[in-house]
């Protein structure tokens, strides 16, 4: 474990302990997996059982979206994985309603959903099926051409598939300016979805929502992050993340 990492797990530790909030927050997988994994950004089964499992003791409700300030989890998986696909099972048993952010031009790629497994998940009231853009490009380093190009062509490609409307959005690699913000809204993406840590309420900007990215965390660490531990590292993600 780097030295950063350790300083980070810390100052989680503590002001999760000192904080102890009740704040709604979203928080983000990539993948799950039992034997095969098809992502080092994998979660295992038993970890993400246990994580539920917390949410759940510690009295919060795990919601398809956050709409009250305290006592509710939003849960979402980037990217499109196939383990999601695979081990369903789990959602279906805990009733867990996710989101799936689904880069269009990864499906049918190795390891990734194909377009007939997509259809599948978004029949699934459990799911629900969002833009993780077309391609999966660092948003805040293109044109303005390129962007909106990655930006609408993953909306109008995602609703064919799954004849529902596209109206979230969560930014690849969480990379993000106020030019991608503005072009997301013009393109009728009405929640964009950061990777800056925080309370849910705590916008980035109107309508930028903040995660939190829980995919390796222990017992012990998980309950912190619920407790808002990592709401102090948002300095820290906001000049990693974020570009004017």
């Amino acid at each position: 474990m780097s030295l950063t990492t350790m300083i980070k797990n810390s100052i989680v530790n503590i002001f999760g302990y000192l904080k102890n909030s009740r704040n709604s927050k979203a928080i983000f997988y990539h993948d799950i997996h039992s034997s095969k994994l098809f992502t080092n950004m994998s979660t295992p089964l038993e970890m993400f059982e246990k994580h539920i499992k917390i949410i759940r003791e510690m009295g919060f409700e795990i919601v398809p979206e956050i709409t009250e300030e305290k006592n509710q989890i939003e849960i979402s998986f980037d990217d499109g994985f196939v383990g999601i696909f695979e081990n369903i099972d789990i959602i279906n048993r805990l009733k867990i309603p996710i989101t799936l952010f689904i880069i269009p031009s990864f499906l049918g790629e190795d390891n990734f959903l194909t377009k007939k497994q997509l259809v599948t998940m978004s029949k699934n009231p459990l799911i629900n099926i969002q833009s993780h853009t077309f391609s999966h490009k660092d948003l805040s380093n293109l044109s303005v051409e390129i962007l909106i190009s990655e930006l609408s062509n993953s909306k109008t490609i995602l609703e064919d598939i799954c004849e529902k409307e596209i109206v979230s959005l969560c930014y690849p690699m969480g990379m993000f300016s106020e030019n991608v913000v503005s072009k997301s809204k013009e393109i009728g993406y009405k929640r964009q979805y950061s990777s800056l840590p925080g309370i849910y309420e705590n916008e980035v900007f109107p309508e930028v929502k903040r995660r939190s990215l829980v995919q390796f965390l222990n017992v012990n660490q998980f309950k912190n992050i619920l407790k808002g531990g990592d709401d102090f590292l948002n300095y820290w993600y906001t000049k990693k993340y974020f570009t004017k």
